[in-house]
Order: structure tokens, then C-alpha cells, then sequence
């Protein structure tokens, strides 16, 4: 079975084709679009989360996210997103350091997931030292 990345928002095309060289793709799930339910389904399959605009990533989102293993930002940036939280989880957070958000910053982000799961130590990781999981 293929791991799962979840894409929050638009993103380009060409960092989806990447993706779905190795992942399923679920592009477009917006982390407060969908109901309850649905959305705690998604995040108990997600292995990845590509974060187009800044969205708010804590523990109490965490928790559903159980298989999560990067949180990969395409923005500089990434306020908004609990570090600290992911890397007590064990799960990478990654950015880019383009000034302007578009397509080369989504693909950037794209190969920071395929790093990770690669098992590789994704470039962009803003994790001073990866936690093992709790």
C-alpha cells in the first residue's frame, strides 16, 4: 500500500505528479472543510501533510494524525505550526526558503516529503533534533 499525503489547499499540478510517484494524493482537503468524521478517517491514514497557506498544526490536531510522518510547509515561515508538538511526535516539519509561495515552493515541499519518506532526513527540516514518538 502506497503512504498517503494529504494536500490542504490548491497546489500545482506538477507537485501532485510528483507526489503521485510514490503516494496516494489526496489534494484539496482543507483541515476544516469536512466533517468530523471524515476528516478523522483522512488523518488516521495520512503519512504526509503538504501545507500550501499557513494552517494551524498543534496537538489537538496531532492527535488524529497518528501515521503522520512530515508536515511539509510550502511557505517560509510556518507560525502557525507547533514544532515542538510534531518533533515530540516524531514527525518532520519541513519549509522552503523561497520569499514568494507558488509552484516551485509546492514542488520543494513535495521532495521534502519524498525525503522523509524516503528515510531520509528531509532538507527543510526545522526540527533541531528529531524526537523518537512518545
Amino acid at each position: 500500500m502506497k503512504p498517503i499525503a494529504l494536500i490542504t489547499r490548491y497546489v500545482d499540478p506538477a507537485a501532485i505528479a510528483l507526489l503521485t510517484s510514490v503516494c496516494e494524493v489526496m489534494p484539496r482537503v482543507a483541515l476544516d472543510s469536512h466533517s468530523h468524521h471524515k476528516t478523522t478517517f483522512l488523518a488516521g491514514c495520512a503519512d504526509a501533510l503538504l501545507v500550501a497557506i499557513p494552517e494551524r498544526i498543534d496537538d489537538a490536531l496531532l492527535r488524529d494524525y497518528r501515521r503522520l510522518r512530515v508536515v511539509a510547509c510550502a511557505f517560509r515561515i510556518p507560525e502557525h505550526v507547533d514544532i515542538a508538538a510534531c518533533t515530540r511526535r516524531g514527525v518532520w516539519v519541513t519549509n522552503v526558503m523561497m520569499r514568494d509561495p507558488g509552484a516551485e515552493a509546492e514542488i520543494e515541499a513535495a521532495r521534502n516529503i519524498l525525503d522523509v519518506l524516503a528515510g531520509d532526513a528531509p532538507r527543510g527540516a526545522l526540527n533541531e533534533v528529531l524526537q523518537p514518538a512518545a
